[in-house]
């Protein structure tokens, strides 16, 4: 990859994760919706601008062939609906997260999403681990452990959004497919679910999309979700083209530190010893980690 090429992919990373670190921001503008609404209309309008963007960059007619590719596949039309399912839940639990008040907790699961995804390569992909790795899921399942013994409750917001998102990406993994096509198959495949939920929604009298009532309409914002979440992974797609795993990886952690910083110092939620002790387990695991995985790139040159 040309110096160029590793720069813009760069851009597109640091971008991409900016703007995933602050999306709680966004997420708090649907307080007077449900996170089921929102989910429906991302896959709507996002379906709709990754459409045209197809239809910009002359890759139409090779999202048409891999969707009639797909459709013949069982194997991979399973792993991509899915997927596609996994997708939606784990965008619901950012949105509730962020509506209940739930930010901080959000951040920390953000951090054991590499871990999980380490742990659900060795178990699904046969992937080899050295002591180092180990050692660092082991951290991390420690301090988990502290934080359900802390907490008094099983963190689901935190077990639910690192679990959801690690499985999309192992399941993304057997699907060797341009990260445009395959996205906007998702959107397409969730697309029937989230006009009947849209419809009967309008039809109930629960809607606040064109709802009448400026008090409780949100028609624009929830329109705005297709640029809003869209542009991100455009921005991520290149840069996974362009930028090697471990830049790309190293990158992921800007995500969840901005999510984290967002809940303390934005939302004002309670930061103390509760969610300190287990944040230190989980970046001990990630320093650990990443000091393997240095190890093991310094060992291959």
């Amino acid at each position: 990859m040309s110096g160029e090429n590793r720069k813009l992919g760069l851009i597109g990373a640091t971008s991409a994760y900016l703007v995933w670190g602050f999306l709680p921001i966004f997420w708090k503008m649907f307080g007077k919706a449900g996170g089921w609404e929102v989910v429906a209309h991302r896959v709507v309008w996002s379906l709709l601008v990754m459409l045209l963007l197809l239809v910009i960059f002359k890759k139409f007619h090779k999202f048409k062939e891999t969707f009639h590719y797909f459709a013949e596949q069982k194997q991979y039309a399973i792993c991509l609906t899915l997927a596609a399912a996994f997708a939606g839940v784990n965008w619901w639990i950012n949105i509730y997260g962020v509506n209940s008040n739930q930010v901080v907790e959000l951040g920390i699961g953000m951090f054991l999403t590499p871990l999980i995804s380490v742990f659900l390569g060795v178990l699904f992909y046969k992937e080899k681990l050295p002591p180092l790795k180990w050692a660092s899921i082991l951290l991390a399942f420690l301090g988990l452990l502290i934080m359900v013994f802390q907490l008094g409750r099983i963190p689901w917001i935190a077990v639910g959004v690192s679990s959801t998102w690690a499985i999309y990406g192992a399941l993304k993994k057997k699907i060797k497919v341009d990260p445009w096509i395959s996205n906007t198959i998702e959107s397409g495949l969730m697309l029937p679910l989230a006009l009947v939920y849209i419809f009967t929604l309008n039809h109930v009298g629960t809607s606040h999309f064109f709802s009448g009532n400026p008090a409780e309409d949100l028609t624009w914002v929830l329109v705005s979700t297709g640029v809003i979440t869209t542009i991100p992974m455009v921005a991520f797609s290149y840069a996974a083209l362009n930028l090697p795993l471990n830049v790309l990886g190293f990158c992921m952690y800007i995500n969840p530190i901005l999510t984290l910083l967002v809940g303390i110092f934005i939302f004002k939620e309670p930061f103390n010893t509760k969610q300190l002790l287990p944040l230190s387990f989980i970046w001990s695991s990630i320093i650990l980690f990443l000091f393997s995985e240095s190890r093991t790139l310094a060992a291959r040159r």
